[in-house]
C-alpha cells in the first residue's frame, strides 16, 4: 500500500511540475541550443533570451522540418532560448562561410548547413558584416536552427532574457 502511495505523489509532483514553473521565474530548457538545464527570467538583457519568432520564420522552419512546440508566445509556441548579440559598429556581427564572428572572436559551430537535421534544404542569410539588430547565435549546436538562416531579429521578438540557474 505505501509504495502505491508513492507511486501517487510521484506522477502528482512529475505532472504538476510544468504548471509550477509556468508561475515561477524558473523556464526548463531541454532543447540542444543551450546546455540543458534551469533558466532564471531576469529583468534586463543577458547573454541568453527567449524569442518569440515571427510567423514567416516559423513557416521556415517548419518547411526545414523543424517543430516549435506550444508554449507561451502570442502565436501558442514556444520561444526559442538562444545566445543573443546586440550588433553595433563597435561590436559587428561578421559571417561567412566558417560561421560567425563577434568583434573579433570567432564563434564554433556556427557554420550554417546547407541541410536540416531533417534531411530539408536550409538557405542562410546573407554573409557579410553587419552593424545592427539582435542576433540570436548558438555556438552550442551546430545543427541549431538560428540567425544564421533568418538574420536579426527585433528586440520586440524578445518573450524574457534569462541567466542559467542549475544546468545538467
Amino acid at each position: 500500500m505505501r509504495r502505491i502511495v508513492l507511486v501517487i505523489a510521484a506522477l502528482v509532483v512529475v505532472s504538476a511540475a510544468p504548471a509550477a514553473l509556468q508561475h515561477s521565474p524558473l523556464r526548463l530548457n531541454a532543447s540542444a541550443s543551450v546546455p540543458t538545464g534551469l533558466y532564471r527570467i531576469v529583468p534586463r538583457a543577458s547573454r541568453y533570451a527567449a524569442i518569440c519568432l515571427p510567423a514567416a520564420i516559423l513557416a521556415t522552419a517548419n518547411e526545414a522540418g523543424l517543430f516549435v512546440p506550444p508554449g507561451e508566445c502570442p502565436d501558442g509556441k514556444e520561444p526559442i532560448l538562444k545566445p543573443v548579440y546586440q550588433a553595433s559598429a563597435e561590436s559587428p556581427v561578421e559571417f561567412d562561410p566558417s560561421g560567425f564572428s563577434i568583434g573579433d572572436r570567432a564563434l564554433k559551430n556556427t557554420a550554417a548547413k546547407l541541410r536540416s537535421k531533417m534531411g530539408k534544404p536550409l538557405s542562410h542569410v546573407a554573409y557579410g558584416r553587419y552593424t545592427e539588430g539582435l542576433w540570436a547565435i548558438s555556438d552550442y549546436n551546430p545543427d541549431s536552427f538560428d540567425s544564421r538562416y533568418f538574420g536579426p531579429l527585433s528586440e520586440a521578438n524578445v518573450r524574457y532574457y534569462a541567466v542559467p540557474f542549475f544546468l545538467f
